[in-house]
């Protein structure tokens, strides 16, 4: 009988233990806020785009040497070239600028890479774009915020700071929970050629297409690289890099899936 009146308050406490334990697994697996939470991102998104965009400010011009003449619009600056060159695969000339920054490298292959990718200045934990891949269901979508610490993958994928921008030379990375937030790439790991990723910013539509998907340690910055796998590397294409974690767990895991794919095509968003 004191066996009995012993193990029975601890066997409910057990019990008690395991419930609270599977109803705290199962609240932040449906994680019944998250929709909300991406909700008010992407109209919080909405509402900067729709906002007009203030102008650039021209740089103040630089009084020159006694008798020289400013040149003309449109003239190159002595020690740039202007190289024009048409690429494979695009429609009309390319022209880039030599020597400046923010020049751009056209991508064989792409259609519509004459069109300029929007310029994005991304604020830690603010959205910046949405993301959609079709794969993942019809109406699929999340804003991207920008970094990946705890507190940004708890609103939804977050892009890896110091990577590259949506349509520009180098690597965009994204990473996201599997599971919590929305369980935004639960589903990573199912993509293959020629699944696509649509990347939406405030003009622009970026369709990439996956190339490759493996399984790879926590450790492996490589795959951030602008060309993965190649530190040093100058990029001459545009890519995508998608991680999540596996296999699929609400704990810590050392592995990551990472799905690469590389732009084919930039379009005018409507």
């Amino acid at each position: 009988m004191r066996i009995r009146q012993t193990v029975r308050p601890l066997a409910w406490t057990l019990l008690a233990c395991v419930l609270l334990t599977a109803g705290w697994a199962v609240y932040m697996v449906t994680d019944p806020l998250a929709g909300h939470r991406q909700q008010t991102l992407q109209e919080h998104l909405y509402q900067q785009w729709r906002a007009p965009v203030a102008p650039a400010q021209a740089a103040p011009a630089r009084a020159g040497p006694a008798g020289m003449r400013k040149a003309p619009a449109g003239t190159a600056r002595a020690g740039t070239t202007r190289v024009r060159t048409t690429m494979a695969g695009t429609t009309g000339a390319r022209t880039t600028m030599a020597g400046t920054t923010g020049a751009r490298t056209a991508t064989a292959g792409v259609t519509g890479s004459q069109l300029r990718p929007d310029r994005i200045r991304p604020v830690t934990g603010q959205p910046f774009a949405l993301i959609r891949v079709p794969a993942f269901g019809r109406n699929w979508q999340f804003a991207i915020v920008e970094g990946t610490a705890l507190s940004q993958l708890a609103l939804g994928p977050g892009h890896v700071a110091g990577t590259g921008l949506p349509g520009q030379p180098g690597n965009f990375v994204v990473a996201a929970h599997d599971v919590t937030a929305g369980n935004p790439f639960l589903h990573l790991r199912a993509l293959r050629y020629p699944d696509k990723v649509y990347v939406y910013t405030r003009t622009r539509v970026y369709e990439y297409e996956v190339r490759s998907e493996r399984i790879t340690r926590y450790t492996n910055v490589g795959v951030e690289y602008p060309v993965p796998g190649h530190p040093g590397v100058a990029p001459h294409r545009s890519l995508i890099t998608l991680i999540t974690c596996a296999p699929v767990t609400l704990a810590f895991t050392p592995w990551r899936i990472v799905v690469t794919g590389e732009l084919v095509s930039v379009s005018a968003r409507k």
